[in-house]
């Protein structure tokens, strides 16, 4: 039985080998395959800026976008930035809308219908959780 198993193995390797040299191409090596960090696919930033967009790294702190202000939905707001991409803001009662929160005995979507309208140029500040949600701190409408 271990004969057997030692044959099978050195018939594989034997075989792997002529396999090879029988290729015509040049084997390049190949590097293993890794998991890719979404952080790594964009050099980070540094400092803030001014023209709108993220800021920070993609992951950690607080980040800021500037953009208008394209749909609400019950606890959210749809802003477009200046490259046309649209991001979802969840918004719950820690928010600030023009420095004032959210009273916790208020429905949010109704206060953000009073105080937000589709069109509005504003300002968020806001954190990334779990990973792929974007829950605002504070959202400022800008002067137009």
């Amino acid at each position: 039985m271990k004969l057997k198993v030692i044959g099978m193995i050195a018939g594989l390797a034997w075989g792997g080998a002529a396999l090879a040299q029988g290729s015509q191409e040049p084997s390049m090596p190949q590097e293993p395959s890794m998991p890719q960090d979404p952080s790594m696919q964009h050099p980070p930033s540094s400092g803030s800026q001014t023209s709108g967009g993220m800021q920070g790294s993609q992951m950690q702190g607080q980040q800021e976008l500037s953009g208008s202000v394209v749909a609400l939905r019950k606890d959210k707001v749809f802003i477009k930035d200046e490259n046309g991409a649209v991001v979802a803001m969840g918004v719950n009662h820690s928010t600030q809308i023009d420095g004032k929160p959210i009273e916790k005995h208020r429905d949010i979507h109704s206060h953000l219908r009073r105080e937000i309208k589709e069109g509005d140029q504003v300002r968020t500040k806001f954190n990334v959780e779990k990973t792929t949600e974007n829950m605002a701190s504070s959202i400022e409408k800008m002067k137009k």
